[in-house]
């Protein structure tokens, strides 16, 4: 027996899409196609019968690409629609190769599902011997076979009460193996390995012992057993068989041999090894060979076709489409092309086909299905469009500041949209359009663009642009016109740029009580600059200016725009007298003017009073002593105003009404009441005190209050405190208050000296008397009130005792 092999061969494989076609009479010879990705079938139109392997692969290979190779990834779509029993691409030995590895296309083999006991190995056939003998024996059988040697083994015979003949014949021919060391003993028989091990031998013990046996004379050995059981047993050793005959009770043998002609002849098989064997997939998807040249059903793939297909020289009316030529033998193409609900159909034996007479801007589909053995293959789609007819009589309808309104005729043939293309001097983009009228927005005031404009089908076909030129959008407004309105005889006026581009600038001016944009003249003044001045005009008049950009070269005007421009009435020349409680104005003028307006404000309170006059002089009255006041007379004529002429001063200022001063250690405290006319009023006061002793004066402090503190004075000291108000430059009579300050008292003793010549002067009282008067008189003068002082005559007895205390 030989071990056989089939080995699982791994490799790479691109895998590529395939259609499966099963080729058999119950499809009424109509192959059937099965796509691999989807499972979907397809008539190939074949008419055939059985076939052998060979004829099998050879029409495979002619109208397809092979015989079905079978993986682990088409398995279940081939299976599901198995209906007989079909050959495959499987051959046993394919171009020298190692037996049921490759498959007839080349690819390795790495699925397998073989049924059971298949493939057959090419196994050495059991001899059996064929004997004839004197006595008759029955037939021969073999007693070496190994299908369950057990050592030391044996088997009970049943009490007979016949005697049994057996007849043995040999020599027995055993199969040949090789030896172990020139196999695994993975390799050898699963069941030998077992039986060896059982035996306990080795496998070259087993080969000797085969050898040995091999070369025994043939016998017929006839064995008579009473009815007392016996137990007969065959033992293996090294040297041969042993047999062991034990009696249990008596036992009486008897061997006779005889010599008989015997012929040997291969054991028979269901099953035959087959040499050129082909694999057929049975019809439950399991495998199975058979000799290739029966004739069976069989299954051809087909690599799915995906050529190139190509469109060029798309015209308004023509195409030329273009394919390549898949493998086989292709015998024409069907080319069909369909265009709005219409098909129509076409054969061609060459690669490419010109389509004519097209409609403008329609889409066209073709399909180019290659012909292969009277089959149509996969289609090759390509989908194009005609270029839609250019467009005609291209115009513009009007512009604004950012929009163009364009028109044109409508294109022959079908499209999808138009497009305009907008170049300006620093942009470009695009537009759609449905309509053959179409406004362009988002554009720049005052630019110069081109447009292009073409017709468009399917986003990307495009017929020849049509474009017009030197389009200009109307410039912008001006922006943040003005006028300055500040002279009599002049007008001036100013504006920022417009939005957008420009060229220039166009204005006119006229005397008009109603400014309108319908007064504005063409007929302007045309200007680079962004201001004017205009001389020699009327004072306190109206004036209307109209003010617009333009571009193309000073060509095209925008929208004007327009604002009132005055000159105004002279200033009058103002005096003013101040008095404690009025003020009177005066003034003059040099022009036109119907009244005046006056204006009194206090600077400081906001007392406001307003007049008009005609006159060129007025007096303000019942006014607050000491308060800032502002006069302002302007010049109307009709709603015109000429600039305020304004002075301002204050009136004469009156002494505050009363002054208090107070003491608090060395603190005074300075409190006045506001002069009497000036109640209400903001009045500044300037307080002052000083020491006539010390010859100090405190700074003066301006003030709004009507009291006021200084601290840190000097002790015992007689303050003045003088409060006055102040206007401007000008200030009020002084009102004075006197206080003293809380004094910190030390005593000074003097002692005089007395010397007189005569007897007790100096102890008489009007003596001491005389002296004290003229000691308080010299300290009056020095010290006045000025100071805290006191003088007293103290006993010297007391200061004698005060100081021994």
């Amino acid at each position: 027996m030989k071990t056989l092999w089939l080995p699982l061969l791994l490799s790479s494989i691109i895998w590529a899409e395939e259609d499966y076609f099963f080729i058999s009479p119950d499809a009424a010879w109509n192959g059937t196609g099965l796509n691999q990705s989807n499972g979907t079938l397809n008539d190939t139109g074949l008419n055939r019968y059985n076939t052998t392997w060979d004829e099998a692969r050879n029409h495979c290979q002619a109208c397809y690409k092979e015989l079905a190779t079978i993986n682990s990834k088409n398995i279940h779509l081939i299976v599901q629609n198995l209906s007989l029993d079909y050959w495959t691409g499987l051959r046993r030995s394919y171009n020298g190769t190692i037996p049921w590895s490759r498959w007839s296309n080349g690819d390795p083999v790495t699925y397998q599902n073989w049924y059971p006991g298949h493939p057959l190995p090419n196994k050495v056939k059991k001899m059996i011997p064929i004997c004839s003998s004197t006595t008759q024996s029955p037939l021969s059988t073999l007693i070496t076979t190994m299908a369950t040697p057990v050592t030391n083994a044996s088997t009970e015979i049943p009490t007979q009460t016949t005697t049994q003949t057996s007849t043995v014949s040999s020599p027995v021919t055993f199969p040949q193996f090789s030896t172990l060391s020139e196999t695994n003993n993975t390799d050898v028989c699963p069941i030998l390995y077992n039986v060896l091990e059982c035996l306990n031998m080795t496998y070259e013990e087993l080969e000797r012992t085969v050898h040995e046996y091999s070369s025994v004379t043939p016998k017929t050995t006839t064995y008579s057993t009473t009815t007392n059981p016996t137990t007969f047993s065959t033992i293996f050793t090294t040297t041969g068989y042993e047999t062991q005959n034990t009696t249990m009770n008596s036992t009486t043998t008897t061997e006779s041999t005889t010599a008989s002609n015997c012929i040997f002849e291969p054991e028979p098989d269901t099953e035959v090894y087959i040499e050129d064997a082909c694999v057929v997939l049975l019809s439950f998807g399991m495998w199975k060979e058979k000799h290739c040249n029966e004739t069976l059903p069989f299954i051809c793939y087909d690599n799915q076709f995906y050529g190139q297909i190509e469109v060029s020289d798309v015209t308004t009316s023509a195409g030329n489409v273009s394919w390549s030529t898949p493998p086989g033998n292709i015998t024409h193409y069907k080319v069909e092309i369909t265009w709005n609900q219409t098909k129509q159909t076409y054969n061609e034996t060459n690669q490419y086909k010109q389509l004519l007479d097209l409609t403008p801007g329609n889409l066209y589909e073709v399909q180019v299905f290659p012909v292969k053995c009277g089959r149509d293959l996969k289609p090759q789609n390509i989908s194009f469009y005609t270029k839609p007819s250019d467009i005609e009589n291209l115009t513009v309808v009007s512009m604004t500041t950012d929009t163009v309104s364009l028109s044109w005729s409508k294109s022959k043939g079908d499209r999808d949209v138009y497009s305009v293309h907008i170049r300006g001097m620093n942009s470009e983009n695009d537009q759609a359009c449905e309509s053959e009228e179409c406004t362009i927005t988002g554009l720049t005031p005052g630019n110069n663009y081109t447009f292009t404009v073409t017709a468009i089908v399917n986003n990307t076909t495009r017929s020849a642009p049509v474009n017009i030129s030197d389009v200009y959008t109307r410039p912008s407004v001006v922006l943040n016109l003005k006028s300055a309105d500040k002279d009599s005889t002049v007008i001036t006026a100013s504006w920022t740029k417009p939005i957008g581009h420009h060229s220039g600038y166009k204005y006119y001016l006229y005397n008009s009580s109603d400014c309108a944009t319908s007064n504005c003249s063409t007929n302007g003044t045309i200007t680079t600059d962004t201001f004017i001045k205009v001389e020699n005009k009327t004072d306190g008049t109206k004036y209307c200016l109209c003010v617009a950009a333009l571009t193309n070269n000073n060509t095209l005007s925008g929208e004007m725009v327009v604002i009132p421009a005055y000159t105004k009435p002279k200033t009058v020349t103002l005096s003013l007298k101040f008095y404690s409680n009025s003020i009177t104005a005066t003034w003059t003028i040099d022009g036109n003017y119907e009244k005046f307006n006056l204006t009194i404000q206090g600077v400081t309170d906001n007392l406001m009073d307003t007049k008009t006059i005609t006159d060129k002089t007025c007096t303000f009255k019942d006014l607050k002593p000491g308060v800032q006041y502002k006069v302002s007379v302007v010049t109307i004529n009709g709603i015109l105003e000429s600039d305020p002429a304004e002075e301002s001063n204050y009136t004469t200022p009156t002494e505050p009404e009363w002054v208090k001063a107070t003491s608090n250690g060395t603190t005074i405290q300075v409190t006045w009441g506001p002069p009497k006319d000036s109640a209400g009023a903001t009045i500044n006061y300037s307080v002052t005190c000083a020491s006539a002793f010390w010859g100090e004066n405190t700074t003066a402090i301006d003030t709004t209050s009507t009291k006021h503190t200084f601290p840190n004075l000097k002790s015992g000291t007689r303050y003045t405190c003088y409060v006055h108000v102040v206007a401007g430059s000008l200030t009020s009579k002084t009102v004075t208050a006197h206080a003293d300050t809380e004094p910190k008292k030390k005593t000074l003793t003097l002692t005089m000296l007395c010397s007189s010549a005569t007897p007790l002067h100096c102890e008489n009282s009007t003596t001491q008397n005389e002296l004290f008067r003229k000691l308080n008189n010299t300290f009056t003068a020095k010290f006045n009130d000025d100071v805290h002082w006191k003088l007293k005559w103290v006993d010297r007895n007391v200061i004698k005792s005060l100081k021994q205390n």
